[in-house]
């Protein structure tokens, strides 16, 4: 058999998945790696793990395997920054979750600059986008740093030797122009950026390089096999969920929640209220909302709560809809980039009494998340029909959380059931014959309680973000 390999570069994880020639899902694996919060706002991840982590999950996926494997797609998380010598990383790489230049970006971003940037990029700048993060975290690198790469782009040089990026990659350095397919000089010399630090630039579909000896060693592979350049994360999920579907929305859910749709048209929006993202294709673009700590909040209230994986779901379902008056705003990292563009936004628990319980707590919470998903298509359904949301992640795995998903949304929803659907998308964009992964899985449609929550929805609009920036 001849596969295909997908390899995700995640927040927590490195996931592969070899796809057969019909883009069926033969075999997978995966590896976590640690991430150092040493410092109020610092996440940052040591890039040799992500090495290890790579080789751990390719062999996982290979063991008892004589396949021939034809080809390697990448994707990753982004933006998160490498500072390069050479091929050799300096320090650690640091995250996107990580909020230290956060303050330092926005004292220098006034509100003509801002436009200008999401014109050109297509992004909402701050902190968290490569360029700013240099600029902020400079002085800890050695003066010898001769490039940059985001983590996706670090993995194809540490497996082929070759430093470039494809353009969904590209908009996280906040300083790509997706209207002229360069990056920008005006925006590099903002940032007091040298271009020569950026790397080149090629289609997501396009072989970067082959698998060298050394890398091909340590994966159990054999050398020489084409590496292709990859998308973003999102852009990778999205295609494998939606095949690039006018209409069609996908909403990933993982450390976040990354809703985005595709279209051929390049709709900015004039609030700036989603990222417009080059897309897995040639000109195809995807409007992107990053919800960003839903997963991490999940993981943080099941720890306070002293409850194990999965039990906010289960508990959810003892209380009512609307959580007994309970209103749960999930903006625990810090800030939110999905719809509500906003650093300073914070978590609110609202309207809890002596009478509620903890039931009532995994309700409003689980009700908060899905009203925030809904709040992001929305906006897109304002340009774009949306005709079909196909979700992929935990939610899958608990129908009752999945019907409160259609019901919240008023529109039907899709599960997918993979573990990786950005893992299966770096594998179908090196396949130029495929187009999406469909799964069989049962849509669900709005129940009678889709007009009960209309209400609710509104109610927690009036509330969020007011409440939170009157107290900012």
């Amino acid at each position: 058999m001849t596969l295909t390999l997908g390899i995700d570069l995640g927040t927590s994880a490195v996931k592969c998945v070899a796809l057969a020639a019909d883009g069926a899902v033969v075999a997978s694996g995966q590896s976590s790696f640690q991430t150092f919060r040493e410092a109020p706002g610092q996440a940052e991840q040591d890039p040799a793990s992500w090495v290890k982590a790579t080789e751990d999950a390719v062999r996982q996926t290979m063991t008892g395997r004589d396949d021939e494997v034809a080809a390697i797609g990448l994707t990753g998380q982004l933006p998160t920054l490498v500072c390069l010598s050479g091929t050799e990383p300096q320090g650690r790489a640091i995250t996107w979750m990580d909020a230290r230049a956060d303050d330092w970006a926005a004292g220098r971003l006034d509100e003509a600059f801002r436009q200008k940037t999401y014109e050109l990029t297509g992004m909402p700048i701050d902190g968290r986008y490569l360029a700013p993060m240099l600029a902020h975290h400079r002085a800890q690198y050695p003066s010898s740093i001769d490039g940059i790469l985001s983590a996706k782009d670090y993995l194809c040089c540490a497996l082929t030797g070759v430093r470039v990026t494809d353009p969904s990659t590209a908009a996280g350095y906040g300083v790509y122009d997706f209207t002229t397919g360069q990056w920008d000089d005006g925006l590099c010399r903002h940032w007091v950026l040298d271009p020569a630090l950026l790397p080149g630039l090629m289609p997501a579909a396009s072989v970067a390089g082959r698998l060298g000896q050394d890398a091909a060693r340590r994966l159990g592979l054999k050398a020489g096999i084409p590496v292709h350049a990859g998308a973003a994360d999102s852009a990778a999920s999205a295609y494998a969920m939606t095949g690039l579907e006018a209409g069609a929305v996908s909403v990933t859910t993982g450390s976040s929640t990354i809703i985005m749709d595709a279209s051929i048209q390049t709709f900015l929006d004039p609030k700036r209220r989603y990222l417009l993202t080059p897309h897995a294709r040639a000109r195809v673009f995807g409007r992107e909302m990053d919800l960003l700590s839903t997963g991490s909040s999940y993981r943080w209230l099941s720890e306070l709560l002293g409850w194990p994986d999965g039990e906010i779901d289960r508990r959810a379902t003892a209380s009512e809809p609307g959580a007994k008056g309970l209103f749960f705003a999930p903006y625990l990292a810090g800030g939110e980039q999905g719809a509500l563009w906003n650093p300073d936004l914070r978590g609110v628990l609202h309207g809890l009494t002596i009478q509620h319980k903890a039931a009532d707590i995994a309700r409003a919470y689980v009700e908060g998340v899905q009203f925030e998903i809904r709040r992001c298509i929305d906006i897109l359904a304002e340009t774009q029909p949306v005709t079909r949301i196909i979700i992929a992640g935990h939610a899958t795995e608990h129908p009752a959380t999945m019907q409160l998903l259609a019901d919240i949304l008023g529109r039907p929803v899709t599960p997918y059931t993979h573990v990786s659907p950005a893992a299966i998308g770096a594998a179908l964009i090196a396949m130029p014959e495929m187009t999406a992964h469909r799964q069989d899985t049962e849509t669900l449609t709005p129940s009678a309680a889709a007009n009960i929550y209309d209400d609710f929805y509104a109610r927690y609009c009036a509330l969020f973000p007011r409440i939170a920036e009157s107290r900012s």
